[in-house]
Order: structure tokens, then C-alpha cells, then sequence
């Protein structure tokens, strides 16, 4: 990866050549990172040949809330922005990434700079959570013996068939109905017909999605309520933790909500989290997934833009 780096910044930029001494490199991880696994990151950028002294490590929500700040309002996708917060503003940082959520609590002081209230929580109620109820939606559909067999012996086909999915969910919304199509591969039917002996499409009519799901050719015919439902888990423990830290008396009133990462770009999740919380603007950065990213090379260049952390 640091290799593929400095190419591509040596073939793109109008510059002879990128000397690494030079470059400054900024690892982002999640905030609920313990310190051993920030050490075991910074440990393993330095044995990729990463000097340390030219290694900085930064937390995810302060890098999106740092850029964000930068922000004009017309580069929002919902909720204004945030570069107009005064001193003494007070907001909650929604990074929602794939594996994690991390929420913190940040405080705008004098010259722009950062203060963090509360210590920083979440858990593991990521996108990759919403993936995982598909992969058990299709366990129950096929069996876990044949779904085991499929995904060991056809590995390309399984990896296609969730990227598909990643694809599809990005337009599952509370007021979509419409059924969602999902091409099965041809070798997951067979191993299905091959082990149980029976028809995919009379099998799937003695699920308990008989009426929910349906078989035509090689296209899998799914209800909306059955997509939208796969999202309930990692939405449901991301408002009750959202709540609590709400209802904190340490952190003072919260009317902002700044939602950054991939996840973040779910109507399903920003749904949840603006009916949850009607009196709290809730703010949207465009490409929210790229935000943090962003954010981080901004970080490389200011680095005190965060002046306290809890």
C-alpha cells in the first residue's frame, strides 16, 4: 500500500520525484481503538517501511470533524454546515464506518480548535453488521451446509454476489417498497439441488419467507420489508447508544449531529437517527465515506486542531 502511494504520486504529480523523508503519513483508526491496537498500527506501518518519526496516528471522528469545518454549506447534503460553529458550539461526531460506529462529543473552542467532552464509544454496528443478517437471511434460505460449501468452494462467485449486495442496499430506504433483485449463482443452486435433492424454488416456499421471497430463473425476488429488516440491529444499537450519551449529564446540550463515514450514507441509518432525535439538526456531508480520508490529510498539515481529549 505505501508502495502503490508514492507511484501513483510520483506518475501523477508535476513534481521529478517524491523524496519519502518528505512525506508525512497519517493512519486513522477508530476511537474506541485501545491504545495497544494504536500501537500495534503505528508497529505495523513502521515494520512497511514507514519511518516513525514521519508516522502520525489520528483518531477518525477528529479528522471529519476537522474537515467538515472546512466545509461550505452547499457541500452538505442535509443540515448545513459546521465551519459557521461558534466558541462554546457543542455537537456529536456519528462516524459510521463499516466495522465500527464511533460517537464522540466535541466542543468548539477559541481559534477553531477542539475539545473533547466525553470518552469516545460505539461498538461494532457497522455496515459489515447489515452484512452479516443478509449472510444469515441466506443461510435460512439454503442451509448452513450448503451455504458453507458454496462459500469455501466458490469463492469469486461468494465475493461477487456480496459485492452485488453492497450495491443494492446503498438504495434500501424507509419509503421504498420496490423488491430488490439478487442474482444467485448458478453454482449455489446446484450445490442446493445437488445436496438436499430438491427444487430451490418449492424449498424456498417451506421457509418462513415463502410469501416475502420468491425464485424466478436465476433472480431472487426479495420484499422490502425483508432488506430493510437487516439493517434493525445495527440501527437499533446505534439509537439506544445515541440516546444515552444524549441523556449524559457530563456532556452539555447536543443540537447537532455531524454523520461521517460509509455507513453514513444509509437513508435506512439517517432515517433512524433524524425520526429518533426530531429536535436535532442532523448534518450530512457529501461522500460522508470519504470524509474521514480527507479530514486526515488536513490533520497532517494543522495537527493541533484537537487541543483536549477526554
Amino acid at each position: 500500500m505505501k508502495e502503490d502511494l508514492v507511484k501513483n504520486s510520483n506518475d501523477r504529480l508535476s513534481i521529478e520525484h517524491i523524496c519519502e523523508d518528505e512525506i508525512t503519513w497519517v493512519l486513522t483508526v477508530p476511537t474506541i481503538w485501545t491504545d495497544a491496537a494504536k500501537q500495534f498500527m503505528r508497529e505495523a506501518a513502521v515494520e512497511a517501511g514507514i519511518k516513525n518519526e514521519n508516522l502520525m496516528i489520528a483518531l477518525e471522528p477528529e479528522t471529519a470533524s476537522i474537515f467538515c469545518r472546512l466545509l461550505p454549506v452547499e457541500k452538505m447534503v442535509e443540515g448545513g454546515g459546521i465551519a459557521s460553529f461558534t466558541q462554546g458550539s457543542v455537537y456529536m461526531v456519528l462516524d459510521a464506518g463499516g466495522g465500527t460506529i464511533d460517537i464522540t462529543v466535541h466542543e468548539v473552542l477559541s481559534g477553531g480548535k477542539l475539545k473533547e467532552l466525553n470518552k469516545a464509544s460505539g461498538g461494532a454496528w457497522g455496515g459489515t453488521q447489515v452484512d452479516e443478517a443478509y449472510k444469515h437471511f441466506l443461510i435460512s434460505l439454503f442451509g448452513n451446509p450448503v451455504f458453507h460449501r458454496f462459500q469455501v468452494e466458490n469463492k469469486e462467485e461468494y465475493l461477487d454476489m456480496f459485492r452485488e449486495f453492497e450495491t443494492r442496499k446503498r438504495y434500501i430506504a424507509p419509503d421504498n417498497d420496490n423488491k430488490v433483485t439478487i442474482r444467485l449463482p448458478s453454482s449455489l443452486t446446484e450445490i442446493f439441488e445437488e445436496t438436499s435433492g430438491a427444487n430451490l424454488r418449492k424449498a424456498i416456499m417451506q421457509t418462513k419467507y415463502a410469501n416475502e421471497v420468491s425464485l424466478t430463473g436465476d433472480k431472487l425476488r426479495i420484499n422490502a420489508s425483508v432488506m430493510k429488516s437487516l439493517f434493525s440491529n445495527a440501527i437499533q444499537s446505534t439509537v439506544s447508544h445515541v440516546k444515552e450519551l444524549m441523556n449524559d449529564k457530563s456532556v452539555r446540550s447536543i443540537s447537532n449531529v455531524l454523520m461521517v463515514g460509509g455507513f453514513s450514507e444509509s437513508k435506512m441509518l439517517q432515517h433512524a437517527i433524524r425520526s429518533s432525535f426530531p429536535n436535532v439538526k442532523v448534518i450530512i456531508p457529501e461522500e460522508a465515506g470519504l470524509v474521514v480520508l480527507k479530514g486526515a490529510v488536513v490533520f497532517g498539515h494543522i495537527q493541533t486542531s484537537v487541543s483536549h481529549r477526554f
